[in-house]
């Protein structure tokens, strides 16, 4: 069963991560790259963001019987074949993981220019997350 309050909350604090990486996005490609504060800011707030989503997507996709994933990506992919998601954007944001995996693993390796280019280009794709399941909460009866 779809805990539609635990979704409601989880979907507010991913609305709340998004605006303050907002917040971010008038700074230069030249402060993102000399300021370690605004990196871990960016970066913090991206992983924070990631992994909302991953959980908001994990408890649907328990919530309706679909327990057999393997890994992050996979809830992605299965949000858009259960047409939770429209699939063309699901196959646009399943990149998100790997940047997730990376910001908690592997942090020496981030491409602060790739970061930049997600602070200036994709934030919007949180929003968009956002009304996909939204929409979802209130078709689903």
């Amino acid at each position: 069963m779809i805990d539609k309050a635990v979704l409601k909350k989880k979907l507010q604090e991913l609305n709340r991560y998004s605006k303050e990486l907002e917040g971010y996005k008038d700074i230069t490609r030249d402060e993102l790259a000399a300021s370690i504060g605004k990196q871990w800011m960016v970066c913090h707030g991206l992983q924070l963001s990631i992994q909302t989503v991953i959980d908001i997507g994990n408890h649907l996709l328990a919530a309706i019987g679909e327990n057999q994933v393997e890994d992050y990506v996979d809830i992605i992919d299965r949000l858009g074949e259960k047409d939770i998601l429209p699939s063309e954007f699901a196959r646009s944001i399943r990149g998100m993981v790997g940047l997730r995996n990376i910001l908690v693993h592997e942090y020496a390796r981030l491409d602060m220019e790739k970061v930049y280019h997600i602070l200036q280009n994709r934030l919007n794709d949180f929003h968009l997350y956002i009304n996909y399941i939204n929409h979802y909460l209130k078709t689903e009866k």
